[in-house]
């Protein structure tokens, strides 16, 4: 598969609908005859139609619910069963009043807690999409990083150019399109990378599965420090963002956030390719996993 290959042609958006009922949050699932599944609400842009505009009208179309106050949760994409890639927008939203019908889209609703929602829920990207609403509902601030170092790009030493124009090659190409498959189903607001090529590179299939343009960040650079990624980080608040970048940078972090006692499960490496998931609360990182996509 080339990278090119996860460029999505169907655009939808989707709603993480949230009311509060007795001082106890709940999230609306749908049911769909069609497929016999339990899912959140969501559906295809219409001619002209933006992916936020596509989810008011969808939510309001199959459940009867009008929302308002909606917040980014992220894009994810997939492979549809018939073989086309798919990206759905999501956005967290209030309920403002609510009169379901059934409809031939959706036969039933269900307003569920967040623990119940999940186990309701048939697909892991619906329930990555909840737990990341639910978080936002707690904490407008949560912010999740995937701190991801680019694939391999040959033998430096070999390079004859700018070294920040070094390309991935044929293996580091391929980790670019596991990391993509393995971030594909986790909502992510941003995509922001280091200048040199082959971080960009090393992002570029995820920014065709979600169709979110890469941003350049010089504090991503191999020159930068962790000081300047910590800054960065307080900086976004409530997003979900893989910040692409260099394995010297990405020691410095993590050997900073161990240093300060961060809980942090797994191995103390950053190979190409990899991802360390950081979860990060008022701007402050509160623990970190590390994610090695398969080879």
């Amino acid at each position: 598969m080339s990278a090119k290959q996860f460029k999505a042609s169907i655009k939808a958006g989707g709603g993480v609908v949230h009311r509060r009922d007795n001082g106890k949050s709940e999230f609306l699932l749908v049911h769909r005859p069609r497929y016999d599944d339990w899912t959140l609400p969501k559906g295809k842009l219409a001619r002209r139609e933006g992916y936020l505009e596509a989810a008011l009208r969808e939510v309001r179309e199959e459940t009867g619910v009008r929302a308002n106050r909606p917040v980014d949760v992220g894009s994810i994409g997939y492979a549809t069963a018939q073989g086309n890639r798919k990206v759905v927008r999501w956005w967290l939203m209030e309920t403002v009043t609510e009169k379901f019908k059934p409809n031939a889209e959706v036969d039933e609703v269900a307003w569920l807690t967040t623990g119940k929602a999940r186990k309701r829920l048939d697909y892991e990207a619906d329930r990555n999409v909840l737990d990341r609403a639910n978080g936002l509902v707690d904490d407008p601030t949560r912010a999740t990083i995937y701190l991801a170092r680019h694939g391999s790009a040959g033998d430096k030493a070999k390079w004859r150019g700018k070294d920040r124009k070094r390309p991935l090659d044929k293996r580091g190409r391929k980790q670019s399109i596991r990391l993509a498959a393995s971030l594909d189903g986790h909502p992510i607001t941003r995509l922001l990378s280091s200048e040199a090529q082959r971080c960009v590179q090393t992002a570029r299939p995820l920014s065709f599965s979600i169709r979110l343009p890469i941003e350049t960040e010089r504090r991503l650079r191999v020159d930068a420090s962790a000081k300047d990624v910590f800054k960065l980080i307080k900086e976004l608040n409530g997003e979900s963002v893989l910040l692409s970048t260099h394995g010297e940078l990405i020691e410095s972090v993590i050997g900073s956030l161990a240093g300060d006692g961060v809980d942090l499960d797994g191995p103390m490496e950053w190979k190409k390719g990899s991802i360390w998931i950081l979860e990060a609360a008022k701007g402050k990182v509160r623990s970190g996993r590390y994610l090695l996509p398969g080879r």
